[in-house]
This record gives C-alpha cells, sequence and structure tokens, in this order.
C-alpha cells in the first residue's frame, strides 16, 4: 500500500525576511507551500534557514516529481530578487542518535527522529518526524514579498529549462550568497561561460579542421609521430570553441549582443585579477562582483526567457541589463 508523502525542502538565504510572520503560504505549480523557519516558533526575520513543505502526496512517486523541480523554481526566484540562496545537495547537516534523543524525553513515543537534510528529502505525509535543529542568524533582511512573490510567481507553469540553464542559475546563487566578492566574480564568469561550453563550430569550420588534420598526418615537414600529435590537436577542437566565442554566441542567439562591449570589459577585469596582471581595490573588487554577477544574470535571464520559463518579474527591477 502507497504511503502518503510530503515535500520538506530545506535551504540557506543571504538575508532573512522581513516578517514577523512565523508561516507564508506559497502556491507552486497549483499546490500549497508552507515556508517557515525550521524551528517553527521563530519568526522568518530571525532566521537564514528556511523549510518549504508541500503535503498531500499520495506517494512517494508524485512527491518525487515535484522534489525534482522546486528546488529551480526556488532558486530562480532567490536569483531575480537577488538575495542569494544555497539549496544544499541534499545531505545532513545535523544528526542525532534516536535512541539518545528518547532517553533525554526529546520524543514523544509515536514521533520519529530524521537527519536534517540541506536540500529536499521525502517524508511520511504526517506531523510526527522531528529533525535536530542548529541556529544560523543573519544582520540584514530581505522583503517576503519579493522573494516569496517570486516563487509563486515562478512557480505558475511547470517549465523548469535545460539542464544547462539549472545550473547557470545554481552558480550564480553560489555566487550571491558567497560574502567574498572574488568568489563572486568566478560562480558568475562561470555560469556564463558554462552555457558558452555547449557551443560548436560551424560545420565549414568543423570541415576545415578535419582537412587541417588529414594534411597534418600527410606532411612531411615533420615525423609521421608529430603529424599525427598535430593531427589529434586539431580533431579534439573540432566540437569546441573557445570561452569567449561561446559566450559572444550565446548573446547572437539570445539577440542581447548589445552586452558584448559590457562581457569584454568584465572579463578583462576578471582575467587581470587572477592572473595578477591588473590589481585592483578592495572597493573596485566589490563593484566588479557587482557588475559581473548583473552581467551574468542578465544572460542566464535572457535563456531563461528564450526557453519557456516563466521568469518572475522583479528580475527586471534587479537585473536591468
Amino acid at each position: 500500500m502507497n504511503q502518503p508523502c510530503r515535500v520538506r525542502f530545506r535551504v540557506r538565504i543571504a538575508k532573512p525576511l522581513n516578517t514577523a510572520d512565523l508561516v507564508r503560504i506559497v502556491n507552486i505549480f497549483g499546490r500549497e507551500v508552507r515556508v517557515s523557519s525550521e524551528l517553527k516558533s521563530q519568526p522568518l526575520s530571525k532566521t537564514v534557514w528556511l523549510v518549504f513543505e508541500a503535503q498531500g502526496f499520495p506517494d512517494k512517486q508524485e512527491a518525487s516529481k515535484f522534489a525534482q523541480i522546486l528546488p529551480t523554481v526556488v532558486e530562480l526566484a532567490s536569483l531575480c530578487t537577488r538575495n542569494g540562496i544555497d539549496v544544499g545537495e541534499n545531505c545532513a547537516t545535523s544528526r542525532m542518535n534516536e535512541g539518545f534523543a528518547r532517553s533525554m524525553n526529546l520524543l514523544e513515543p509515536h514521533e520519529r527522529l530524521l537527519p536534517n537534510i540541506h536540500g529536499v528529502m521525502i517524508i511520511p505525509d504526517d506531523n510526527a518526524s522531528r529533525f535536530p535543529f542548529g541556529e544560523v542568524q543573519g544582520d540584514s533582511l530581505a522583503d517576503p514579498e519579493y522573494f516569496l512573490g517570486a516563487v509563486a510567481e515562478g512557480g505558475s507553469e511547470p517549465e523548469v529549462g535545460s539542464a544547462e540553464l539549472r545550473n547557470a542559475i545554481h552558480l550564480l546563487n553560489l555566487g550571491l550568497i558567497n560574502p567574498d566578492p572574488i568568489g563572486q566574480i568566478a560562480l558568475a564568469l562561470s555560469a556564463a561561460n558554462a552555457l558558452g561550453q555547449s557551443e560548436r563550430g560551424a560545420e565549414a569550420q568543423i570541415s576545415l579542421l578535419d582537412q587541417l588534420a588529414i594534411s597534418a598526418v600527410e606532411s612531411s615537414s615533420c615525423s609521421d609521430e608529430e603529424g599525427a600529435e598535430v593531427a589529434e590537436a586539431l580533431r579534439r577542437s573540432l566540437h569546441r570553441i573557445g570561452l569567449r566565442q561561446g559566450v559572444l554566441r550565446i548573446l547572437r542567439k539570445l539577440e542581447i549582443s548589445h552586452l558584448r562591449n559590457e562581457w569584454d570589459r568584465v572579463y578583462k577585469l576578471r582575467s587581470g585579477i587572477f592572473h595578477g596582471t591588473r590589481p585592483l581595490s578592495r572597493d573596485e573588487v566589490i563593484q566588479l562582483a557587482h557588475d559581473a554577477i548583473s552581467l551574468c544574470g542578465a544572460i542566464v535571464l535572457a535563456l531563461a526567457k528564450s526557453e519557456g520559463v516563466r521568469v518572475p518579474s522583479i528580475a527586471a527591477l534587479n537585473f536591468p541589463l
């Protein structure tokens, strides 16, 4: 007999939500989802750990379908509101031995103790599950209407985009939640570069490289072994293009080529920092981190729209590029 299930999704956001509410309800794909602190008596303004909980799934299979798309909806909303989020890797951040918990009278006889997962887990659809709790506090606050409104808006349609898009959204959120501006720059530009690596050379370019590889093998100007090495190097390039070329192709495909100069400017400064050829002051690095996330966020959100993903309207305010 199938056991009813619920989905529990525990995340860490960069800034707590500025509300005294203990619980907010958002609608995701037609389903009501409770958003609360992991400590039920704690207002949302007092925690950076949020728990999204969706109930009423008839079995684990149905719950799993919802669990697969929920992180992307939440990450997209977080990106659009520029309040970074860490959705975790579905690993426990805290555990407690259930026998010990019972010996300390921390559980009622009917209750079970489960590991506190940072990410998604599927649990029985009852109120008997308990989780070890570790408190983390933040200082500045985020507007709950923006974030939870964006979650509901992005969750109004079931399209969540390609794996490449979801990975880019994930990387940008890791950048937003990273306190180090250098880390923000690296993660933001990695998100855009990763998209460009899916690009391939044109058929004419591939044909030309193949002809050059054959010529290298047949050349009399070097040994057979040397010619074979050159041919192998050329053939490795048949389906790859450079990082910059890949991103520029993405810009053209998405009809946002006006961002080309900004990409070159940001990437040049990034290279100067990472290769030690262009030292920047702390304020300049912080500004570059802001510009990198703005630019790469605009690229990723343009791709999301092109794939038919519902991008929350608040994104236009936070990513005006």
